[in-house]
């Protein structure tokens, strides 16, 4: 595809990104009580996962299930630190040197939760919500942060769809 070309595709994720803009705006105040700043950063990680992990919808599920997988040990985060919280200062840094190592075998599970770095990303979108929006509970941040990688996975296979077909119609 030549450069002339590439504008209608560079368009065409410009309007995806649009999009989801768009739609964080219109449901994202909806999510949960209280101000925020939206949480399309979340989408956007998870369209970034779609061309990391292949392009593909066995890459998609691995996203998905990694997120699922960051989100849930993210929550034995939160209640191991909660249990430990006499440790005051430690208790997190002890929870994460618990929780870290058992997550870390998960690359011997099966290929769809064995991609941990996912699981570092789900971790990392839940802990974002979980801390930046007040009065956010932990089941609320865990449907925004899945919904919105949904969104973001959902992007990325648009766009491979659409420059499949728009480079195949140019040949």
């Amino acid at each position: 595809m030549d450069k002339k070309q590439f504008f209608l595709f560079a368009l065409y994720v410009g309007a995806q990104s649009f999009l989801l803009q768009l739609v964080d705006q219109l449901i994202g105040k909806s999510l949960v009580p209280g101000g925020h700043s939206g949480f399309v950063f979340i989408a956007f990680q998870g369209w970034a996962l779609y061309f990391l992990l292949g392009s593909t919808l066995k890459g998609a599920v691995t996203a998905f299930c990694g997120y699922i997988m960051g989100v849930l040990f993210s929550i034995l985060m939160v209640g191991g630190s909660g249990v430990l919280a006499g440790l005051d200062i430690l208790a997190v840094p002890v929870v994460a040197l618990i929780v870290v190592p058992v997550m870390m075998y998960f690359e011997y599970a099966p290929w769809c939760i064995a991609n941990v770095a996912t699981f570092f990303v789900g971790a990392g979108a839940f802990f974002g919500v979980l801390n930046y929006v007040e009065g956010i509970r932990i089941a609320e941040a865990s449907f925004i942060v899945l919904l919105y990688c949904a969104f973001g996975l959902a992007s990325g296979y648009m766009t491979i769809w659409f420059r499949k077909r728009y480079e195949c119609c140019k040949r």
